[in-house]
């Protein structure tokens, strides 16, 4: 085909327009087709940077533990058009249509597979839900990969399984979700308690697996088995993998604190009294074996009083998702265990 070098529509010499969707030169002002049937040639610029080189892929795009096959799978689109935007007839359709069929059944060959496959389609529809981002998924992947190869989960719940790896990841990751909420989003209301208890089974399980595991865990995980496996193709098809987890890290409780206020759109002097409340109260045997929550509560309700601020405790229960009762015990805690001394700065009247 003779390419067009002078860039002009032969009929009204105006500029010409590439559609890079159909493969097409267009004319801008009478929109006469100079060229059709283009290879799209894409861009072809050595970059260094990981997030402008996935943009400069021609084909696939980066590998990641969150999908069971690494993302190197091939999807067959259900518009059943060509790449000009045509219909295919009745008997091609039928074709793609079997295509598609055994490309999704080839995909999954065994039973484990499968139960890989819904289990990390429940992460990755939580983590859209929830709007989480993309390290959370990826480490929940992890987490579910590395508990697979050590223990059977044949007949265990997906949805369960899921909840468990993505609570024990936002764990990882400092992001404040609590169970309940993660299992709400997974799963149907009307099961609600009975996911929670077996989630909660299940997220014990991988902990104490994760504690007896002698490898060295490092927050740059994630990004070392991506380049392992980008650079090992065949280790993408061992049946058995050692991954590698991050070690789970407190959470402060000055973020829940935070999480509280912000919720219940307190005035910043609250919260800020609040942390500082909490920082000259640190104590171990205040916080062990008691819902941060209800604590972060107490906090915000001390603060609120101290300040003169008229806030209830019904209110803060109910957003704190623990009863009154639960407020003023650990309002006692912290008034028994510590003395609080004000400073008043008296108001000058003119």
């Amino acid at each position: 085909m003779k390419v067009n070098l002078k860039n002009e529509c032969p009929e009204c010499h105006a500029n010409l327009v590439q559609d890079t969707v159909k493969g097409e030169f267009v004319c801008s002002l009478c929109g006469y087709v100079v060229e059709e049937n283009l290879e799209y040639q894409g861009p072809d610029a050595y970059v260094s940077d990981p997030g402008h080189k996935s943009n400069n892929l021609r084909a696939s795009g980066v590998n990641s533990v969150a999908y069971h096959d690494y993302g190197l799978h091939t999807e067959i689109d259900n518009q059943c058009k060509d790449y000009s935007g045509r219909h295919f007839n009745d008997g091609i359709r039928k074709s793609v249509v079997n295509l598609r069929k055994w490309n999704s059944i080839i995909r999954i060959s065994n039973s484990k597979d499968r139960r890989l496959s819904n289990v990390l389609s429940k992460i990755n529809e939580t983590c859209s839900l929830m709007s989480f981002p993309k390290v959370v998924c990826e480490t929940a992947a992890l987490i579910y990969r590395n508990y697979e190869n050590r223990n059977d989960t044949k007949g265990k719940s997906s949805v369960c399984m899921a909840a468990a790896a993505l609570y024990y990841a936002c764990k990882i990751c400092k992001v404040l979700r609590s169970l309940n909420e993660i299992v709400k989003y997974n799963g149907n209301s009307e099961d609600t308690d009975e996911n929670l208890k077996l989630a909660s089974k299940y997220y014990r399980s991988m902990v104490l697996i994760c504690e007896n595991d002698d490898t060295n865990l490092t927050t740059q995980s994630q990004d070392r088995i991506t380049n392992f496996m980008e650079k090992d193709p065949k280790a993408r098809n061992q049946n058995k993998q050692s991954f590698i987890i991050v070690n789970m890290q407190s959470i402060n409780i000055n973020q829940y604190i935070s999480k509280l206020a912000n919720t219940a759109k307190f005035d910043v002097k609250i919260e800020r009294l609040a942390i500082e409340i909490a920082k000259k109260t640190e104590n171990h045997l205040l916080s062990d074996g008691k819902s941060p929550n209800g604590i972060a509560a107490a906090y915000l309700y001390l603060a609120s009083v101290l300040l003169g601020i008229n806030i209830l405790q019904m209110d803060i229960s109910r957003l704190a998702g623990v009863t009154e009762v639960t407020i003023r015990n650990r309002c006692k805690d912290i008034l028994t265990c510590f003395r609080i001394t004000l400073k008043i700065k008296p108001v000058l009247k003119i």
